[in-house]
């Protein structure tokens, strides 16, 4: 049913952006879509990365993807829309319909650049929450609507000024004992971007934080200041940092009754009433982002280091500590590979949630044959541990996987 909706949702908005790039044919507008099907097969011994007991299970899966894009002189259109229907052999709990819908217009003018992603997403929780946070909270499915507008003005022609606007609003499926909490999340920015060769660019922002959940209420407040400074070193060696501060005000909102006489054998003598009690907490800290990647004609090395503040399910936000690395090989013309290795820290901030400070560490690796132009085969081996500080047992996860896809030549369309 909400894939139906988000698939109306996306037609309504595809609607209002077709015709202003095709009412004009002088404008020369250039449509092209590109489909492509998946289907994979997985063994996956411990699907949601839990340390109690529990058992291994097949997978199927079947993607269908549809990347499309149009343009203009001045509007410029990209999108993919990627579905998903993973059944899993004598696990039904594990059944999942997920789709992302990613919309991305940009308008450019003389000295302005408007800026518009639109994504809604269906996914389960150990998939992108996981991937980003390094918390695993529970297997659900979760649901995610953001926009974000941004818009950037050339001052001169090496200075800009950026602004940027988020809306995101998640839910989760009622999972029975998952204790997931859907939430809201706001962001805003604005800063100078100044360019100071043709090799280096620098950046400075300030930044607007908002989380907050249903009640009884938890409510986030973050404040920062952030400097960036992007540097290419050479043709093939580029990185890039970014560096801030942040505030963050934590208020949690709860109803608590109140007797205003004596409690007798447990029984209010008096009137009971109402009342919500006000708990806050103040924290800060360091926000950190720092890339640095080599490539060659066969080969891309890429390292992260990074330290930032994520919204989670539990009600609270969650710091993250990662450090990263990733190698892509082209063997041959048909033969690639690709290694993504990762290790998280995390701790909840803001008193919600307590004795939950984690580490996750993740290794996925895929070996990729192009059999001819459209037909391609990948074989994967992924690695998931988790280990909560307070728990004496580790969750482990080991994920085989084959995947046949094909993907249809790209048309094209102008007019």
């Amino acid at each position: 049913m909400r894939a139906r909706v988000a698939l109306r949702q996306l037609g309504v908005v595809l609607c209002g952006i077709l015709p202003s790039l095709s009412s004009a044919p002088s404008r020369g507008a250039e449509w092209s879509f590109e489909p492509s099907l998946g289907l994979r097969t997985e063994y996956n011994t411990n699907v949601r990365l839990t340390p109690e007991t529990h058992s291994a299970a097949w997978g199927m899966m079947l993607t269908p993807d549809m990347k499309f894009s149009g343009a203009t002189e001045a509007l410029t259109v990209t999108g993919d829309l990627k579905l998903g229907f993973t059944r899993y052999l004598h696990e039904p709990q594990f059944n999942i319909d997920s789709y992302d819908l990613n919309l991305h217009p940009i308008y450019k003018a003389e000295r302005d650049v408007l800026d518009l992603e639109i994504d809604a997403i269906r996914d389960a929780t150990v998939v992108t929450e996981l991937a980003t946070t390094g918390v695993v909270l529970a297997y659900s499915p979760r649901n995610q609507s953001t926009v974000k507008p941004s818009w950037s003005r050339a001052v001169t022609e090496a200075t800009s000024i950026n602004s940027s606007y988020s809306y995101t609003k998640v839910n989760y499926s009622h999972t029975p004992g998952s204790g997931l909490t859907g939430y809201q999340e706001q962001a805003a920015s604005i800063g100078m971007q100044t360019k100071l060769d043709e090799a280096k660019i620098l950046e400075l922002a300030v930044f607007y934080h908002r989380y907050e959940t249903p009640p009884p209420q938890v409510r986030d407040n973050t404040y920062g200041i952030r400097s960036g400074y992007e540097h290419a070193f050479s043709e093939t060696l580029h990185g890039t940092l970014a560096v801030g501060w942040r505030w963050t005000q934590s208020t949690i909102s709860s109803q608590t009754s109140i007797c205003d006489a004596p409690i007798i054998n447990g029984i209010c003598s008096g009137t009971v009433s109402e009342t919500t009690a006000v708990q806050q907490q103040n924290s800060s800290g360091l926000t950190l982002n720092a890339v640095l990647q080599k490539q060659s004609e066969t080969d891309t090395l890429r390292g992260q280091i990074s330290q930032e503040i994520y919204p989670s399910g539990a009600g609270s936000l969650v710091q993250t500590q990662r450090i990263g690395a990733t190698w892509t090989k082209q063997w041959s013309p048909t033969l690639s590979s690709n290694i993504d290795a990762g290790a998280y820290q995390t701790k909840y901030i803001g008193g919600v949630v307590t004795n939950s400070n984690s580490r996750y560490y993740s290794l996925n690796s895929s070996l990729s044959w192009r059999v001819s132009e459209p037909w391609k085969l990948d074989v994967g081996y992924n690695y998931a541990r988790q280990k909560y500080d307070s728990a004496p047992v580790a969750a482990n996860a080991n994920v085989l996987y084959l995947m046949l896809s094909y993907a249809w030549p790209k048309l094209s369309a102008s007019r």
